[in-house]
C-alpha cells in the first residue's frame, strides 16, 4: 500500500526519513549444487581483475575499435544446499545488508527443491526477488506461480540452461535495478508521508490559536459575569441575593472549566496511533458550535439545526471537531457580512452517516471548485494557508474511510457533505453517556 494512502497521524514525533538517498544493492545470492556453475556465475558477474569486458569484434570492426567497456560489479555469495541459503539470508537481514536477488537452481539433489527454497527465502526477506535456473522443463510456470502465491507472482523470473552470459548479465542488472527502484520509491514516499504530517501539524497549531483567541474571549466574557455579580452580591449585603450571585457564578465557573477541557483536548488531538471510539455525532459537532461561538456571533452569522438523526460511529472525536471547525471558519469567511449555516445530520442508509454545512454566501467560482481541497490552494492570500480543506478531506477520507465533497448549492452558497461509515448495531458502553441532544 503506498505511503500516501496510510493514514494521517497526530504523533508530533515525526520518524525522520535519512535525507541520504538508499545506497545501490547489488548483491546477489547464488544457490546451485553445481560448484562449477555457482563459481561461472560469480567469476562473470565480480570479476577478480579489472571489472571490465571487451565486446567480441565483429568482422566490421577493427582492432582499434575493440575497447573495454565498463561492467557493473556485483557482490555475490555462493551456496551449494539450501539450508547454506536460508543461513545466508537469515544473517543479511540481522545485518541489513539484505540480497536484492537470488539466482537459484531448481533441482538442488537436497530435501528441498529450488522453489521450495525461494517460498521460505521470500519468507525471511519478503523483498528477495528469485530467478530460478533449471535444465529441466519439470515444472511449469504456472504451478510455479500456483505454488509460490498470485501475490509473489512479480518476485520471480525464469531461465533455462544451458543459459548465455548475456543472459545472466541483462537478468542481474534488470532484477537489482527493480530492487533499488523500489527501496528509491518507498524512500520518496517516506519523505512525501514526513512532509504531509509536518504540514498537518502546522495546520492544527494554527487551528488551536484561532480557538485561542475565541476562547479567550469567552473566558472574558465569563470573568465580567463572575466579577460582576461578585460586586453585586458584596454591595447588596442581601442573604437571598448573595445566594443569587454564588449560583450565577458558580455556573459560569462551570461553564469556563468545560470550555478549557474542551480547549485542551483540542490543542492535544488524537494520539499516534489515532484511537476511535463509539461517539455520537451531535457531540463533536455541538462542541464545533460552542468553540466557534465567539466568531459565529461576531459575524452574525446564525446556525440554523435542520433534521437532526442521532448516529452513532466508531471515530475519533477531536479529530471530527477540527473538520467541522474548519468547515465552519470556511463558512463564517464566505460570508462576512452575516448570514446562515445550515446543518444537518441524518442516516441515509444503516452503513453511513452523512452530516452536511451549507452556508448563504455567494458560492465558489466553478473553474477553481476542484482545487479547493488541493494542499496549499488558498484564495485568502496571506490570510490562508491552503491546508484547512486538505487536512479535512485526509481526515474523513483516509483516517475514517468516509467521503468529502464540495459543492455550490442549487439554493445558493457552498455545500460541504461528509460521509461516513456507521457502527453496526452500536453497544451501550460502559460510562458512556448517549443521552438525546
Amino acid at each position: 500500500m503506498s505511503l500516501a494512502a496510510r493514514k494521517l497521524q497526530n504523533s508530533p514525533d515525526i520518524p525522520a526519513t535519512p535525507d541520504v538517498q538508499p545506497v545501490e544493492n547489488r548483491r546477489i545470492l547464488v544457490v546451485d549444487d553445481e560448484v562449477s556453475i555457482g563459481q561461472g556465475i560469480k567469476s562473470l558477474l565480480s570479476p577478480d581483475k579489472d571489472n571490465v569486458i571487451p565486446f567480441r569484434k565483429s568482422s566490421r570492426s577493427s582492432e582499434a575499435s575493440a575497447a573495454p567497456v565498463a561492467r557493473i560489479s556485483y557482490e555475490l555469495v555462493v551456496v551449494t544446499s539450501p539450508s547454506q541459503a536460508l543461513v545466508e539470508i537469515e544473517k543479511s537481514v540481522k545485518e541489513n545488508k539484505p540480497f536484492a536477488m537470488g539466482f537459484f537452481d531448481v533441482l538442488l539433489g537436497a530435501d528441498i527443491d529450488g522453489i521450495e527454497l525461494v517460498k521460505r527465502a521470500q519468507a525471511l526477506d519478503p523483498n528477495l526477488y528469485a530467478v530460478f535456473v533449471t535444465a529441466y522443463h519439470d515444472r511449469s510456470v504456472d504451478s510455479i506461480n500456483e505454488y509460490l502465491g498470485a501475490d509473489k507472482s512479480d518476485r520471480w523470473d525464469y531461465i533455462n540452461k544451458p543459459f548465455t552470459d548475456g543472459e545472466i548479465i541483462q537478468k542481474a542488472r534488470q532484477v537489482t535495478s527493480l530492487w533499488n527502484l523500489q527501496r528509491m520509491k518507498e524512500w520518496h514516499e517516506e519523505k512525501l508521508y514526513e512532509a504531509q504530517k509536518r504540514l498537518l501539524q502546522n495546520e492544527r497549531v494554527n487551528t488551536v490559536a484561532a480557538v485561542g483567541r475565541s476562547v479567550a474571549h469567552e473566558f472574558g466574557n465569563l470573568l465580567m459575569q463572575i466579577v460582576g455579580h461578585a460586586e453585586l452580591a458584596v454591595m447588596k449585603n442581601e442573604p437571598q441575593r448573595m445566594k443569587e450571585a454564588l449560583d450565577t457564578i458558580l455556573k459560569a465557573s462551570d461553564t469556563a472549566t468545560n470550555v478549557l477541557s474542551r480547549f485542551k483536548k483540542l490543542a492535544q488531538g488524537g494520539d499516534h496511533r489515532m484511537k476511535k471510539n463509539l461517539v455520537n455525532l451531535y457531540f463533536p459537532v455541538d462542541e464545533a458550535f460552542d468553540l466557534m461561538g465567539y466568531q459565529l456571533k461576531k459575524f452574525q452569522v446564525q446556525i440554523v439545526k435542520e433534521k437532526w438523526d442521532q448516529v452513532l460511529i466508531e471515530a475519533n472525536h477531536h479529530a471530527l471537531v477540527q473538520v467541522f471547525m474548519n468547515v465552519l471558519i470556511n463558512a463564517v469567511h464566505a460570508m462576512p457580512d452575516g448570514g446562515q449555516v445550515h446543518v444537518s445530520l441524518t442516516k441515509p442508509t444503516p452503513e453511513t452517516a452523512r452530516i452536511s454545512f451549507r452556508d448563504t454566501g455567494s458560492g465558489i467560482p466553478e473553474e477553481i471548485l476542484p482545487k479547493v481541497t488541493e494542499a496549499l490552494f488558498t484564495t485568502k492570500g496571506s490570510k490562508g494557508s491552503g491546508l484547512g480543506l486538505a487536512i479535512c478531506k485526509e481526515i474523513i477520507e483516509i483516517e475514517h474511510g468516509g467521503e468529502f465533497t464540495i459543492q455550490n448549492h442549487t439554493a445558493g452558497g457552498v455545500e460541504v457533505v461528509l460521509t461516513l461509515p456507521t457502527r453496526q448495531e452500536p453497544q451501550e458502553e460502559p460510562g458512556e453517556d448517549h443521552h438525546e441532544p
